[in-house]
């Protein structure tokens, strides 16, 4: 029976995976290593926490992934990884955008209310920053918009606002009378949770169209083609 559901968190440098092995039973979240030039230790971690619940690969429902924005390697390790799994057993998939990630793992800590509205920037680059905007409805965080945005959009941001260590100046500034930019934490086990609302929705993701959420082109690819005088869309 095909019930167990597993999630993957790896959009920022420390990442983690997450089993509930049964619909009625725990979340069960284990660390997964950075990885190194010689190994990637996510398939590792992912075999090695399914052998300790006894969940074999038939008995995956669904996979969960976070697909950005983030960190290029780790998105591209995560989606890739949790193409071939969904595809290997058959089992759903399920993309959960990081900022909901994000807010969900707000939740879990308590440092968000259950219906408490939020905005979270990430992947912040040269004054810009991927926002989004949300709200929680019983503690499941439910996207209102989303887009990159500039310094000059501060003023519109739902407050409180989570973000990474890279959140440009104007949004910090925007935050002092309001408590503070919150960091953002991230988590499989909240991960998972969303993934499983998402499914409850009838919300599932074609393996085939499964990309990490990148705002703007990757550094790498950008070098590359200024490398090899190629321009974006060539």
């Amino acid at each position: 029976m095909r019930e167990s559901i597993l999630a993957i968190e790896i959009s920022q440098r420390a990442g983690s995976i997450a089993l509930r092995p049964r619909a009625d039973g725990g979340i069960f979240e284990m660390e997964v290593p950075a990885s190194d030039d010689a190994n990637d230790h996510l398939m590792a971690s992912i075999d090695e926490l399914c052998r300790q619940h006894g969940v074999a690969p038939a008995g995956l429902a669904a996979i969960a992934v976070s697909c950005g924005p983030g960190a290029f390697t780790g998105l591209r390790v995560a989606c890739a990884t949790a193409k071939a799994i969904a595809d290997v057993t058959g089992c759903g998939l399920v993309a959960v955008p990081s900022a909901l990630v994000v807010a969900r793992t707000a939740v879990r800590m308590g440092h968000l209310g259950m219906e408490e509205s939020c905005t979270v920037a990430l992947a912040s680059k040269s004054g810009t920053a991927w926002c989004t905007h949300m709200s929680n409805v019983q503690g499941m965080p439910q996207v209102l918009s989303a887009g990159l945005c500039a310094e000059s959009d501060a003023e519109s941001i739902a407050f409180p606002l989570f973000g990474d260590a890279q959140v440009p100046p104007g949004f910090v500034r925007a935050t002092v009378d309001r408590g503070g930019l919150q960091p953002a934490h991230w988590s499989a086990a909240a991960c998972l949770e969303v993934a499983e609302a998402l499914l409850g929705a009838g919300k599932r993701t074609d393996p085939l169209h499964l990309a990490p959420l990148y705002p703007r082109p990757a550094e790498a690819v950008t070098l590359w083609e200024t490398r090899h005088g190629l321009s974006q869309g060539a």
